[in-house]
């Protein structure tokens, strides 16, 4: 049922994709669509990104009036088009121009009405703040000089998501306190620093909990990080309605934002545009082939590896060695390791590392190989057609085939030049990175001090994989949901994870996945899903209150389960897996959103 209801969605990455929060709403914004009377998302203009994210149209004559005057007042430029997601939502991208001068007046007006200390924050604060001052201004001429003439002011809602977008629903609380407004934090600034520094956040929230207290804001100074904090604190206080996006980050919204959230919005996907499970059967066995190609490439110049009794594992996501897990993910990789070598297994774990980070270009030794493979390949292809027809002539002759009347002498000295070129010292070992990265890396350091060098007699090869996957990247050539597809199991085991979208996806695509009681995502399984069900399908790995050697230990033996499982009971936990997806639909979860905007309307 259509609610007559107005929804502005503020969004840093609305038409910019540079967050799993892009996911939320692009994922979202169809059943916004359907749900509300008028629903716009707004986000900043980058002219690279819009290119390919945005459809511009001609405004109307009354949003032209506003364009036009926010232009002439601030300097301040809007756009009016489509997202080009699906279904296409109306969008409003916001360029603030000339109104970037006026950023030391935005930040000093917040303090003056905040009490936002910004004084000294750099430009990845300056931007998001100025950018999202400009977008409240135009919100607030839009609602009064556009909506309000035929349409109850008091029925829009804007809804700002994370600190990035707070400037719009702190210009708005001020000036337009009528306009209701909701925001939703999906992590926390200063949660997401201190996990990351190694300290123990969740005892410390635990505690501070028990006791009543809150944290002191200096603490965000301790680590640079005031403005941000202080922007997300007001804002979580400002808001006619806080969010946040699971229980465990309710708990440290509510300590270290001291404002315990009005009702959580769980994040879900649009699982019905997911391949079906007849569908990912088929694409598991051709994307699955691609990566054993890679494989094969880059391993066959030191030894073979016998890539069709071989498991693909993968981690994806932001570079955090904490946060992320990627540090348990390596040394559980390294105990498996040692298990198999023990046992004597034949079966291979290739575990790719997809995160991106700095590095100096391709590996010009593996750019060797795979250009001398694709090499190999061409020959080959062209002697394929050759060999047809001198088979058929040998026949015609009453010929028997032989290698001396179908392999001409010139491929034969061609091919073992080119092999002749891939040989390698005995002593020499496989890159562990496909990119150049710099030796101090520290997934690159991780991985060699745990001594996963991928030796020949190693059962677990690494590649670190140190960049966005692309169909164009000469390497995999594959997009990160064909290659997620093409593998056997997903490893999130995260410390700081407020939701948690990888192994959500990786659900959806019909893969077994790793998560953790410290995700949003991991604790909504563990209440909301039965362990019948989740069953090798959602292994969630104990890490709250636990020992780092537990975690460990469970990472291990639940990577050593899969491995050691029958392919029909694998194949029964892909669809236990992809069943347990569409609990997440939005469809579902679209109705907490609607709840959040209705306690809005409710409240002065």
């Amino acid at each position: 049922m259509e609610r007559n209801i107005i929804v502005f969605e503020v969004a840093w990455e609305v038409a910019n994709k540079v967050g799993g929060i892009y996911t939320v709403l692009s994922t979202k914004a169809p059943f916004m669509k359907k749900e509300f009377h008028d629903f716009f998302v707004v986000g900043p203009y980058n002219k690279r990104q819009a290119a390919v994210e945005f459809e511009d149209e001609e405004p109307s004559a009354e949003f032209e009036a506003v364009f036009n005057s926010l232009e002439n007042d601030f300097g301040i430029k809007c756009y009016s088009g489509h997202w080009l997601v699906t279904d296409r939502p109306k969008c409003l991208l916001v360029d603030p121009a000339d109104f970037k001068k006026e950023v030391n007046n935005i930040k000093r007006e917040f303090w003056d009405i905040y009490r936002i200390d910004s004084l000294g924050a750099s430009e990845d604060y300056n931007e998001p703040i100025i950018w999202a001052k400009a977008a409240g201004l135009l919100l607030e001429r839009l609602i009064e000089d556009v909506f309000a003439k035929e349409f109850d002011k008091s029925k829009c809602v804007v809804h700002c998501h994370e600190w990035l977008s707070a400037g719009a629903l702190l210009h708005l609380r001020h000036y337009k306190p009528e306009i209701k407004t909701v925001f939703t934090t999906h992590a926390t600034v200063l949660g997401r620093t201190i996990a990351e520094a190694g300290e123990a956040l969740y005892d410390e929230i635990n505690n501070g909990l028990a006791r009543n207290t809150v944290v002191d804001d200096g603490r965000a100074y301790k680590y640079g990080v005031q403005a941000k904090h202080l922007t997300e604190k007001a804002c979580a206080h400002a808001a006619h309605v806080f969010t946040t996006v699971s229980e465990i980050t309710a708990k440290e919204a509510e300590y270290l934002l001291a404002k315990k959230p009005d009702l959580i919005t769980p994040n879900g996907l649009n699982v019905e545009r997911f391949y079906l499970m007849e569908e990912l059967a088929n694409l598991h066995v051709k994307y699955r082939n691609i990566i054993r190609r890679f494989v094969l490439d880059y391993f066959a110049p030191y030894y073979y590896i016998n890539v069709e009794d071989s498991l693909f594992y993968f981690i994806s996501g932001r570079y955090e060695m904490r946060n992320k897990g990627i540090d348990l993910f390596i040394d559980a990789l390294a105990e498996l390791n040692k298990k198999l070598k023990r046992e004597s297994k034949q079966t291979i774990v290739v575990a790719f590392i997809w995160v991106p980070a700095p590095n100096r270009g391709k590996n010009i030794e593996l750019l060797k190989h795979m250009s001398l493979y694709e090499r190999i390949e061409d020959e080959i292809e062209e002697e394929v057609k050759k060999i047809k027809n001198r088979l058929y002539y040998a026949i015609s002759r009453g010929e028997p085939p032989s290698e001396k009347n179908l392999l001409d002498e010139e491929f034969l000295y061609k091919i073992k030049k080119m092999l002749f070129e891939l040989k390698h010292e005995k002593n020499e070992l496989p890159p562990i990175s496909v990119l150049d990265v710099d030796e101090n890396d520290a997934i690159l350091q991780r991985i060699i001090s745990r001594e996963l060098l991928n030796r020949e007699e190693d059962k677990v090869k690494v590649i670190y994989y140190p960049t966005y996957l692309s169909s164009a990247d000469g390497l995999i050539g594959l997009e990160y949901y064909h290659a997620v597809i093409g593998c056997h199991l997903g490893v999130f085991p995260s410390y700081y994870e407020p939701w948690g979208y990888t192994p959500l996806e990786t659900i959806a695509l019909g893969l077994p996945a790793v998560t953790t009681d410290l995700s949003g995502f991991g604790r909504y399984v563990l209440k909301n899903i039965s362990a019948t069900e989740a069953k090798d399908a959602i292994k969630v790995i104990r890490r709250e209150n636990v020992p780092y050697e537990e975690s460990l230990k469970e990472l291990t033996d639940f990577m050593y389960r899969i491995y050691m499982m029958p392919r029909r009971e694998r194949g029964e936990a892909k669809i236990r897996a992809k069943r347990i997806s569409y609990l997440f639909s939005w469809e579902k979860l679209i109705s907490n959103y609607i709840d959040a905007y209705d306690i809005a309307f409710q409240r002065d």
